[in-house]
C-alpha cells in the first residue's frame, strides 16, 4: 500500500509538477524527487546510498547522515521498529598540565609547527542517558591518521563523569588541523560514533 501511494505521488508530481520536474534541482533527482543539499555549519552532509530529497514540500534526510553530522549515536530497535538517538554533552579541554584539584594550567588551541609537546586532554561528559559499552578518544592528524588513541570500557552505567588522558611527546609535524575525537559505542555490535571534537591548529 505504501508503495502504491508513493507511486501515485510520483505520478502526480510528473503530471502536475512540470516546473518541479523540468526546472528541477541543481543537484539532480532521486527516484523522481528533487535532491536537496544539506549543510551543517557550512559543511555539506555527504550523500550515502539514499540522499536528502524533497517530498510534499519537506526535506527527507537519512537518519545516519543526520546523526553523523550532529555527532549523535543512533540505535535501531527492530522489534519495536523504533530509532533511538543519543547526544550526550561532551566538553573537552586541552592543557599542557593539570594543577591542583585537576585545574587546567596553560590551556592551548594552537601549537608551532614541528613542536613536540606533553599535554593532557580532559573530557567532561554529562546527559549520557543510555548505558554504553565503551568510549574512545583518538588524536587524528591533518592527514586523517590516528596517531594516539585510548579506549575505556564502561563496566557501570554513568550519566556523567570526567576522564583525563595524558599524552607524551606528541610531535606536531604536519601543518593544519589536528582533531581530538571523543567516540562512544552503545554495545559491542556497533562501531564507534564521534560525539564530540576538539581542534588543535598546527602552524
Amino acid at each position: 500500500m505504501k508503495v502504491k501511494r508513493l507511486a501515485a505521488l510520483t505520478a502526480t508530481l510528473v503530471v502536475l509538477g512540470a516546473g518541479i520536474v523540468y526546472a528541477g534541482s541543481p543537484w539532480g533527482d532521486y527516484k523522481g524527487f528533487d535532491k536537496v543539499k544539506v549543510q551543517v555549519n557550512g559543511s555539506a552532509v555527504p550523500d550515502g546510498d539514499v540522499p536528502a530529497f524533497m517530498i510534499d514540500g519537506r526535506v527527507v534526510l537519512p537518519l545516519r547522515a543526520l546523526s553523523d553530522s550532529l555527532q549523535a549515536v543512533v540505535q535501531w530497535d527492530d522489534s519495536a521498529k523504533t530509532v533511538n538517538m543519543y547526544k550526550p554533552n561532551v566538553h573537552m579541554f586541552v592543557a599542557e598540565k593539570l594543577g591542583k584539584k585537576d585545574s587546567l594550567e596553560t590551556p592551548f588551541g594552537a601549537v608551532p609547527l614541528g613542536k613536540k609537546l606533553d599535554f593532557v586532554v580532559s573530557a567532561q561528559v554529562d546527559s549520557l542517558t543510555t548505558p554504553i559499552d565503551a568510549f574512545k578518544i583518538d588524536l587524528v592528524s591533518p592527514a586523517g591518521d590516528v596517531i594516539r588513541t585510548t579506549e575505556v570500557p564502561m563496566e557501570q552505567s554513568k550519566e556523567s563523569f570526567w576522564y583525563t588522558w595524558p599524552l607524551e611527546a606528541v610531535h606536531f609535524e604536519e601543518s593544519g588541523t589536528y582533531k581530538i575525537e571523543f567516540k562512544i559505542k552503545i554495545d559491542k555490535s556497533q562501531d564507534y560514533a564521534v560525539v564530540s571534537e576538539k581542534k588543535i591548529i598546527s602552524q
